[in-house]
């Protein structure tokens, strides 16, 4: 029996538009009603998940930044946080510019960049924030940020996530959230642990979580549930891994999820 489900935004819950489907509402109300704890598991920071959360009516605990931050939807009060060490995100910083690839920074839940690209703008207006660029970004490090993101060519993103993997080894991490979106995390670091952490403090069995998702910054939460379910659009290898694939979400592929997987009606 299903208690728990996580559900990514981007390109699953939020539409080629951005908004919610009345029937993925309808769907995560009943599920809700039914008692089932629905939760957004996004890369998104804290700031830009809040809409959708506020329009939902969610009052559990958001898992923001990819999993490198848990914090509770209503009192904002953080249950779990794990940043980039800034010695290691200084150092970003400088393989970034050399690369000519846009970097974005997030301190307090804030955005922060060195200048205003194109890429920034797009990113900024996609998540609904305003953009801060600072001119040098590293003298706003000395805090810890929950997570970097490059943004850029799929191309430029395939050559410098291969080359960050190379230079840094196991000291951080590098998953694609978009092919225009490279995350850098700490170690550890996942959605799927997150979800974990989550569902041990419920007193939950991973058999009785669901997680959606489309990439493959989904896919550790996607691997750790019991349901494992793949939007229609995800990535062929995120659909490869999934126990349930569904329609896209443009047609309401959550509210299918919900009804199937929770509620054990066809498709």
């Amino acid at each position: 029996m299903i208690r728990c489900m996580a559900v990514d935004l981007d390109d699953t819950l939020l539409r080629s538009d951005l908004t919610l489907s009345d029937g993925d509402k309808g769907a995560i109300r009943r599920a809700i009603a039914a008692g089932v704890k629905v939760l957004i598991a996004s890369g998104r920071m804290i700031r830009a998940m809040r809409p959708y959360v506020e329009e939902l009516e969610l009052d559990v605990p958001l898992i923001a930044y990819n999993g490198a931050l848990i914090q509770e939807a209503v009192s904002g009060r953080v249950l779990y946080q794990r940043p980039v060490p800034p010695e290691e995100a200084r150092r970003l910083i400088d393989l970034f510019r050399e690369a000519g690839i846009h970097l974005n920074a997030y301190i307090r839940d804030e955005l922060y960049m060195d200048r205003l690209t194109v890429w920034g703008e797009r990113y900024a207006v996609n998540a609904g924030v305003e953009p801060h660029p600072v001119g040098d970004l590293k003298q706003f490090l000395e805090e810890p940020s929950p997570k970097l993101l490059g943004v850029g060519e799929p191309e430029a993103i395939d050559r410098i996530q291969e080359r960050l993997r190379l230079e840094f080894g196991a000291r951080l991490q590098f998953v694609k959230s978009k092919p225009t979106y490279l995350e850098i995390l700490a170690p550890g670091v996942s959605k799927g642990l997150a979800l974990a952490e989550l569902a041990g403090l419920w007193g939950l069995d991973r058999s009785e979580v669901m997680a959606v998702g489309d990439a493959p910054n989904d896919l550790s939460m996607i691997e750790w549930a019991g349901v494992g379910v793949a939007i229609g659009n995800a990535w062929p290898g995120v659909k490869e891994r999934a126990d349930l694939v569904v329609a896209d979400h443009d047609h309401d592929g959550v509210a299918e999820a919900i009804r199937r997987a929770i509620f054990g009606e066809p498709s």
